[in-house]
């Protein structure tokens, strides 16, 4: 919010001596008055769709940290932009959705790595959160990533049903023809044996949405409170804590939301 307030300034200089003088042009110079008065855009719709394209690349590069920081900034301009039209106002917003969902997914891949796997409850929760990435909205080569990891970690700890369901969704992705024939072998070694070992927090057929702070399922039909902001999700003892995908919002709190689109106002 500063850097665009800082953009929007002129600076006067002044008689030798004194301080410059700051001015605030409006973008409506032909009709400007008190009340109509609108300050100038320096986010443009455009620009945040090509810093999206940077956060898939520092994704894809496995440079998590970077990638949350590139997709935070992206989410907090949304609201600081000023578009036309009904469209732009809903690609924003898809936008917005977009980061939110990568945000989340980074920031629990990046826990489930720093987990250590020294006792089998540890492992258990890192099978458990590579589970939940694959659920996030994601581009295909990001799914790609997360269904193969999440197959292999789940075959290691002899879940083989649940492997193999990982492995069907990643060949109906249609990867690369070495990825198809990797997920071909575990799966033809997980249907001879179509059992989980291990008991898990984790029901891929009950639809559910990712709790952003616990990292733990929230099934359909469940008490839930959303961030105003960004949308994340969250169990109801969360209410009234600072959203932590967005980091500015009150979770639970009851807003207007976003107004961006002139046409919202009339």
């Amino acid at each position: 919010f500063m850097q665009v307030m800082g953009r929007g300034a002129i600076c006067l200089p002044g008689i030798p001596c004194q301080s410059p003088m700051f001015a605030y042009p409006p973008r409506n110079l032909n009709d400007n008055t008190p009340k109509t008065t609108l300050p100038r855009k320096f986010i443009k719709l455009t620009e945040l769709v090509e810093q999206l394209q940077s956060g898939y690349q520092l994704t894809t590069k496995g440079k998590f940290a970077d990638a949350v920081q590139k997709f935070h900034s992206i989410l907090l301009s949304v609201p600081l932009l000023i578009v036309d039209t009904k469209e732009e106002m809903n690609e924003a917003l898809q936008l917005m959705g977009i980061c939110r969902e990568y945000i989340i997914g980074l920031q629990m891949e990046i826990s489930r790595q720093e987990l250590p796997r020294k006792t089998v409850d540890n492992q258990i929760r890192i099978c458990e959160l590579a589970a939940y990435f694959t659920h996030c909205n994601l581009q295909p080569i990001h799914l790609i990533k997360t269904l193969s990891n999440a197959s292999k970690l789940f075959y290691k700890m002899k879940n083989f049903k649940t492997a193999a369901s990982f492995a069907r969704r990643l060949i109906d992705l249609g990867p690369k023809a070495e990825t198809v024939a990797q997920m071909r072998k575990l799966l033809a070694v997980c249907e001879n044996t179509p059992v989980d070992e291990h008991k898990m927090q984790y029901d891929p057929h009950n639809p559910f949405v990712l709790c952003a702070t616990s990292y733990l399922p929230i099934y359909r039909g469940k008490p839930i409170e959303r961030c105003p902001l960004c949308s994340a999700n969250y169990h109801p003892q969360y209410k009234g804590q600072i959203c932590a995908i967005c980091k500015v919002a009150e979770v639970g709190k009851e807003c207007v939301g976003i107004r961006i689109c002139p046409g919202q106002f009339r």
